[in-house]
């Protein structure tokens, strides 16, 4: 049971205290008409990546809230296209990734852990993972913006320091 806590923790604070701040970030790097460009044929746009994150957080949320919910269709090919600005955009994660942390933090308070599908929770942070490196990447190198994360607080120690004093 304490390794599931831990391994809880740790996932909850590298999505909202490492990933989300990566991915607001970057969001703002873009102007509006960049943010929903597709480079190439079959790429998809910044935008798009992350409303495709924010469903499978969603979709993460509401399997905690709803033990056997069950999805119509998988979220492969989801990546919309729309128009919202980088601060409509970044509002959208902010409260996606708000309500998910919510719901997270009262399972680790009420020591319920049940309702964790630890190999669900482990493909969530790994595909965030996945997807936000594209953004950073893009951001990167269609901005020019050097974000310097790591120089800034957002590693690993700093991600630690902040689970280990939490206990």
């Amino acid at each position: 049971m304490e390794e599931m806590k831990l391994f809880v923790k740790i996932a909850l604070h590298r999505m909202y205290d490492h990933y989300l701040p990566k991915l607001l970030r970057s969001i703002q790097a873009f102007n509006t008409e960049q943010l929903w460009e597709c480079n190439a044929p079959g790429l998809n746009s910044v935008g798009g990546i992350v409303l495709h994150i924010c469903e499978h957080v969603k979709r993460n949320t509401l399997s905690y809230l709803q033990r056997n919910i069950k999805f119509d269709a998988g979220i492969e090919e989801y990546f919309p296209q729309l128009d919202f600005t980088p601060d409509m955009l970044s509002t959208i994660v902010q409260e996606t990734f708000d309500k998910w942390k919510h719901q997270i933090t009262n399972m680790i308070n009420e020591n319920n852990y049940s309702d964790i599908d630890m190999h669900s929770l482990f493909h969530l942070v790994e595909h965030t993972s996945y997807h936000l490196g594209q953004i950073v990447d893009r951001a990167k190198r269609m901005t020019g913006t050097s974000f310097q994360f790591c120089q800034n607080g957002l590693n690993e120690k700093t991600l630690r320091s902040i689970i280990e004093n939490e206990k």
